[in-house]
């Protein structure tokens, strides 16, 4: 069996390809390290970058991928991870290549995307990452020759695509009417390639945020509920604030953190929050009861937290309350981690809902 992996969102993809290699599957993934990043792991460049000739950007972007597309062929199923993995100029033209020279072609949905705005829009997320944030919005909404084709290659992926598959609550909403719409499947992890020690609480506790697209992670509630617990609890806590660092000097700073504030305008938790539970960090994020649903679980070790600085300074209070269970609260985390996120237990479900839709034999 043949896999072709194409793009990566945080580490998402380099741990499937672990999970499905585990599985005796061939896999090939074609990526860019999720752009600043770094995310180690890619077999084959998208394209390249790093030039600082304009038109020789121009060129890696637009050109080069169409040329090389004759690597990506013979595969039994090509994956995605967004609907837009190539510039939108191109972006149809390359997907649909790769559905002709493979056998099937399925996609992801794990990131902000046409499907998911329209949820939002009908008020069927309630909050979300387009709130007070017009740059996000404009995309699924305003003119310019950019935007419609970002529309009208994602509307043209979601039809051709042998199926869909989302990977948590948000991105399902807006595509479960879409007859090839798949089963929601979270996102895999590779616990054992990240070292875990125990939590172990300083002379303060130290809680983290990573800024990282700040409108679409909350970052001004999670900041203004920072400074309301610095001045409260002066002698008992530290928070730190720093964010667009590469891959690697990220888990160095989060190793040094005793909770992870990661994100609180989403519904449920992602890569970053995997990464952090996979250390023993308690993190408060997304995990909304409907996330929970999506799952089949009753609970998570992520503390459910919302675009509300009182209700995030709340949460974090219930942290300090009870601090002497940090320890056994990132045990839990890395638990979950290594028993739901299990790489190659996801890797299994995505074989699973490729035979079922006659992808393999």
């Amino acid at each position: 069996m043949k896999v072709l992996l194409v793009g990566e969102f945080s580490g998402f993809y380099l741990n499937l390809k672990h999970g499905l290699e585990n599985l005796g599957v061939e896999v090939t993934l074609a990526a860019n390290g999720d752009g600043w990043k770094q995310i180690p792991g890619a077999d084959i460049p998208l394209y390249r970058t790093g030039d600082s000739s304009k038109l020789k950007k121009i060129y890696y972007k637009l050109m080069e991928p169409i040329f090389s597309s004759k690597k990506f062929q013979y595969y039994d199923v090509v994956q995605l991870v967004h609907e837009s993995v190539y510039r939108p100029y191109i972006n149809s033209y390359m997907v649909r290549t790769l559905k002709k020279q493979n056998g099937s072609l399925y996609v992801n949905v794990a990131g902000n995307c046409r499907s998911l705005y329209q949820a939002w829009r009908n008020q069927k997320l309630g909050y979300y990452t387009f709130d007070d944030n017009p740059a996000k919005y404009e995309m699924y909404e305003g003119g310019g020759l950019r935007r419609m084709m970002t529309r009208a290659t994602e509307a043209y992926v979601d039809r051709i695509a042998d199926g869909i598959i989302p990977v948590m609550y948000e991105y399902a909403v807006g595509i479960r009417e879409l007859p090839n719409c798949k089963k929601t499947i979270p996102l895999p992890f590779y616990a054992e390639k990240v070292a875990y020690q125990k939590n172990k609480i300083g002379k303060k506790v130290v809680f983290y945020h990573g800024i990282l697209r700040e409108k679409d992670k909350g970052t001004a509630y999670i900041r203004e509920a920072f400074e309301i617990i610095q001045k409260r609890y002066p002698n008992d806590v530290e928070t730190i604030i720093c964010g667009s660092l590469p891959f690697q000097e990220y888990l160095e700073v989060l190793q040094k953190t005793n909770i992870l504030v990661d994100q609180c305008k989403e519904h449920c938790w992602g890569m970053n929050a995997c990464y952090g539970m996979a250390q023993g960090k308690v993190v408060l994020g997304g995990a909304s009861r409907n996330s929970l649903k999506e799952f089949g679980l009753r609970e998570s070790p992520v503390i459910h937290i919302k675009p509300n600085t009182e209700q995030i300074v709340e949460q974090m209070e219930y942290v300090l309350e009870n601090k002497n269970r940090i320890e056994e609260w990132g045990a839990a985390s890395r638990k979950f981690v290594e028993d739901f996120h299990d790489c190659k237990k996801i890797a299994q479900q995505y074989v699973n809902t490729w035979k079922e839709t006659g992808a393999l034999a």
